[in-house]
C-alpha cells in the first residue's frame, strides 16, 4: 500500500509539474535537512550507467536545483557554488520532455525556453540518457566576468561548472538518486535552440533520476 501511494504521489506531482509548462514553474521552498551525511554521500558516489523514467517531484526538482547552484545567503545572493570572482556565470538549464527550463537562482523559478522534448541533442549516442526525465545542463557566461583573456575566462568557466556539477553529484548520492556528468552533447545545436550568445558555452550536463527500479 505505501509502494502505491508513493507512485500515485509522485504521478500528481508530475502532472502538476507538466501543467505549467506554457510559464514559469515556481519551485517549492527548498528543504535543507535531511539526506545522507556529506561523508556517507561521498562514499556512495558513483557515475550511473541506467535510469529511472519516473518524474522528479516537485519537491526533489527544487532541493536538487538549490543545492546546485541556489542561494544560500539571501541577503548577499551568494550560492551553494563558488564561482571565480563571484561571477556567477553558471546557469543551469532543466531539459525534460515537456520542455525547456532556464533556473533562476534569485526567484528560484524555472522559465520556460523552449516546449517539446530537447533531451536527445544532449544524449546523442549515448541513448540510455533520454531514460532520465531530467538532464541539467551547464551553461558559462564568460562575459560575467569582470577581467581576463577570453582564454583565462574558460578555465574559469571550467572549474565553476565542475563545481557546480560536482554539487549535483554529491546531493544525488545524499538522496540515492541516479547521476552522472557528461562533456557529450550537440554544441551547435544547443546554440541554436537555446539562441545563446558567443560568450555564453555548454559545459557539461548531468541526467537525473530516481534509482533505477530492479525488476
Amino acid at each position: 500500500m505505501k509502494k502505491i501511494l508513493i507512485t500515485l504521489g509522485l504521478s500528481f506531482a508530475a502532472w502538476s509539474l507538466m501543467a505549467q509548462v506554457a510559464g514559469s514553474i515556481v519551485l517549492n521552498p527548498p528543504e535543507t535537512t535531511g539526506g545522507l551525511s556529506v561523508m556517507k554521500a561521498l562514499s556512495l558516489r558513483a557515475s550511473a550507467t541506467g535510469y529511472d523514467t519516473a518524474m522528479l517531484s516537485l519537491q526533489d526538482l527544487s532541493n536538487l536545483l538549490w543545492a546546485a547552484n541556489g542561494v544560500n545567503r539571501p541577503e548577499s545572493g551568494k550560492r551553494t557554488a563558488p564561482s571565480a570572482m563571484n561571477a556567477q556565470d553558471i546557469d543551469v538549464y532543466i531539459f525534460m520532455k515537456q520542455g525547456i527550463y532556464r533556473y533562476h537562482a534569485q526567484k528560484h523559478v524555472l522559465e520556460v525556453v523552449l516546449t517539446g522534448d530537447h533531451r536527445p541533442v544532449l544524449a546523442g549516442r549515448q541513448t540510455e540518457v533520454l531514460q532520465a526525465p531530467v538532464i541539467c545542463l551547464l551553461v558559462s557566461d564568460i562575459s560575467r566576468f569582470r577581467h581576463g583573456e577570453d582564454s583565462l575566462k574558460l578555465v574559469w568557466a571550467a572549474e565553476d561548472a565542475g563545481i557546480v556539477s560536482q554539487n549535483i553529484s554529491i546531493f544525488c548520492a545524499s538522496q540515492g538518486f541516479a547521476t552522472r556528468p557528461r562533456a557529450s552533447m550537440d554544441q551547435e545545436k544547443l546554440r541554436e535552440i537555446l539562441k545563446l550568445e558567443p560568450t555564453q558555452y555548454p559545459m557539461l550536463n548531468a541526467p537525473v533520476s530516481y534509482p533505477v527500479t530492479k525488476k
